[in-house]
């Protein structure tokens, strides 16, 4: 009998923990506020249950739909046109709108709509949280018909509501300012309101409410107010104007109607640290490093002061992870996080790029020298040891370094050079740094031999495809399969994936192919639907270069048109990194669904952050990573991140695949965690065409 040691449950409960948080706070949105997601063109991509209650619409009648689905007409052409202007330039918009439901009766929200943005600051997607507010709009109305009757509903408002002058004189302060600010109504309503709003706040109030009284336009505002305690709460407030005919003023009343939005900015601020930081180090996430190196950049322009860029990898790190398993790989990314952390100033920024990459941005250096004196010290903070539960772990790591403005102007400019100088040091000594110079940028003989060689690979079709099939465990029935390039070269023979496929990466030649994989498989899939075998789906790997290449969809149309194969039998696969920066892939992943072609996420679970955004993403299967396969029958760690993935796919309708399985006791103990599918040496090798074919005569095909 295993039995488990404190560190392994010390870091199941870390995980579980990660988690628990992350459904928390989908479950705190889910349960009080109404939510919507609508890509760059306004298509509606997601609705919460709320969403659907007040609309009366389902969730398959909304999705794909844009909003003119609720629009009642009440508002303006040109009230729609600014707020997609304010949006489309990026900022936040928040107000109120009158929709209408299914059965065609109104209701009005106070919306906030938030834009995501992508690295060139160009949003991708926006996500609004509603607030029922017909009631309060009722109020209003009744406010306006009498004040004697707003007085008596006021008094049973949960909302904050006062009258007061221009000048800020308080005339009437509801109950709700006792009930929730604990003041005395008395007291109020002998002073002044404004020294109750936050002083940083009260200076855009009052011009803001200065604009209302002039031009009449609705005020929408969100401000701080201040309780007896002294505390400040978030409010969002209605501001409108009231005929006074009865109070000692003989003026009209400003309206204020405030909501306590508290818990809401709470989560607000939560879901944006998720969105821009790493969740296990704490650091930004290379979608925040990139936007505010680029703004440095900018600022730079002028003034040309220096910055430095550290690109920093550990040495051997995924040794660690193979041998430890992933929980202690994690706790040492967290030291490491910390090692950099404690040695750079507070000007600087550090950010995890993914894996147990990090990148630091040194801000207005002055020499070389002062940045290698602070490399030097990030190594010897490396070299140290690092202490996890006791045991004592020595991880280096590797340094390249890039300067502007000498090695780039841009970001993407700098990150590559530095980038450049960290793969020299790595295929050297390691654990050291090297400053990005003009010779690195030449390719070594071999390197330039090889690449010449697989262009010739290209024109002489070298390249050829193996296919490993994907099973069905339950019943051991093969249900699709994923197709594998080769390369046999005539004089050097087999030339190993893992050394062409990063130079193709690197030189662009993955473009051409990837077109050629894409096409051979489709072409060779047609062709056994033909001898019978209709149900197998092929699975081919793009990478992410191929989704930036703007012809990427009329090639994927046109190899399907050529080979005649259906769509619903074809299956991208990506690797996990595509998460990194999936606001620039997210409307091509669309794209390609549309299409009917199936997605799928190769090598999940290598990056935990990627779990609180995955039900995003437009994709159809998760392909567990081969890490977690490996000693998931007598590894508990692995164990529970396999659980975990498996549940977030199956609450969210996703399929998943696991890859790697090389024993039987590692297919029992997937099946027994609920996985359906898996693919590995247990069952086949990648085979050739004849022997493919052989294998499936020996199966039964799933129907």
């Amino acid at each position: 009998m295993l039995v488990k040691h404190p560190t392994q449950l010390t870091n199941i409960d870390e995980i579980n923990k990660q988690l628990k948080i992350l459904h928390d706070i989908e479950y705190a949105v889910d349960k009080s506020t109404i939510v919507g997601v609508t890509d760059r063109q306004g298509n509606i991509t997601y609705v919460n249950d709320l969403f659907c209650e007040l609309t009366q619409y389902s969730r398959e009648e909304l999705i794909g739909k844009t909003h003119n689905i609720i629009n009642s007409g009440y508002h303006t052409k040109e009230f729609f046109k600014e707020m997609w202007k304010t949006i489309g330039q990026g900022n936040i918009w928040t107000g109120e709108i009158k929709n209408k439901r299914k059965d065609g009766s109104y209701y009005w929200v106070h919306a906030t709509i938030v834009p995501f943005l992508n690295e060139k600051a160009i949003p991708y997607q926006y996500i609004s949280f509603r607030t029922d507010i017909t009631k309060e709009k009722l109020l209003e109305e009744e406010v306006i018909k009498s004040n004697e009757n707003y007085r008596l509903i006021a008094e049973n408002s949960v909302n904050l509501i006062s009258l007061i002058t221009v000048e800020g004189t308080v005339d009437y302060v509801s109950p709700s300012f006792e009930k929730i600010l604990h003041y005395d109504l008395q007291s109020l309503e002998k002073s002044n309101f404004f020294p109750l709003i936050h002083p940083s706040d009260l200076e855009t109030f009052k011009k803001e409410l200065q604009s209302f009284l002039k031009n009449k336009q609705p005020l929408d505002c969100e401000f701080r107010i201040l309780s007896k305690e002294e505390e400040y709460i978030d409010v969002e407030a209605v501001v409108s104007t009231i005929e006074d005919t009865q109070s000692r003023f003989s003026k009209d009343l400003i309206l204020i109607v405030m909501r306590d939005i508290s818990k809401r900015k709470v989560i607000e601020k939560k879901i944006h640290h998720l969105a821009y930081h790493d969740s296990l180090t704490g650091f930004p996430n290379r979608r925040s490093f990139m936007n505010q190196l680029r703004n440095e950049l900018l600022d730079r322009k002028k003034s040309k002061q220096g910055i430095s860029i550290l690109f920093i990898d550990l040495d051997n790190f995924k040794n660690i992870n193979d041998q430890l398993g992933h929980d202690i790989g994690d706790s040492i990314l967290k030291k490491a996080a910390d090692n950099i952390r404690n040695v750079i100033r507070p000007t600087d920024l550090a950010a995890r790029m993914g894996g147990d990459e990090f990148i630091v941005m040194l801000k207005n250096i002055k020499s070389q020298d002062e940045t290698n004196e602070i490399v030097s010290q990030i190594l010897s903070n490396f070299r140290a040891s690092i202490n996890v539960d006791g045991e004592d772990y020595v991880v280096t790591c590797s340094i390249g370094v890039a300067n502007f403005p000498e090695h780039g102007e841009s970001a993407e400019d700098l990150i590559k050079n530095a980038g450049n100088a960290l793969a020299r040091v790595k295929s050297g000594t390691k654990n050291d740094f090297m400053v990005f110079n003009k010779t690195i940028e030449h390719q070594s003989i071999e390197r330039r031999l090889l690449e010449n060689a697989f262009r010739i690979a290209l024109k002489e079709e070298q390249f050829y495809l193996e296919y490993q099939p994907k099973m069905d465990m339950k019943n051991e029935r093969i249900m699709g399969m994923e197709a594998l390039v080769r390369w046999n070269h005539p004089d050097l023979g087999m030339i190993p994936p893992g050394k062409f496929i990063s130079l193709a990466e690197e030189t662009g030649l993955i473009i051409p192919l990837g077109e050629w994989i894409l096409f051979e498989g489709c072409r060779q899939a047609k062709q056994w639907q033909e001898k019978g075998l209709e149900n197998l789906i092929v699975s081919i790997n793009v990478s992410i270069r191929q989704l930036e290449d703007p012809h990427f969809i009329d090639k994927l149309k046109r190899v399907l048109e050529e080979t005649k194969l259906t769509p619903k039998y074809l299956e991208l696969e990506l690797t996990e990194s595509v998460l990194a920066d999936i606001q620039n892939t997210i409307s091509i992943l669309q794209e390609i669904r549309e299409m009917g072609v199936q997605v799928s996420v190769d090598d999940f679970g290598t990056g935990y952050s990627s779990l609180s955004y995955i039900k995003h993403l437009p994709i159809d299967t998760l392909k567990i990573d081969a890490s977690f396969v490996r000693d998931i029958h007598v590894n508990e760690e692995s164990r529970a991140i396999v659980r975990a993935i498996i549940h977030i796919a199956n609450s969210i309708g996703l399929k998943v695949i696991a890859e790697g399985i090389e024993l039987q006791d590692q297919a029992k103990e997937l099946c027994t965690e609920g996985c359906k599918f898996g693919q590995g040496y247990y069952y086949s090798r990648p085979l050739k065409v004849e022997a493919f074919e052989k294998f499936i005569q020996k199966s039964s095909i799933t129907t």
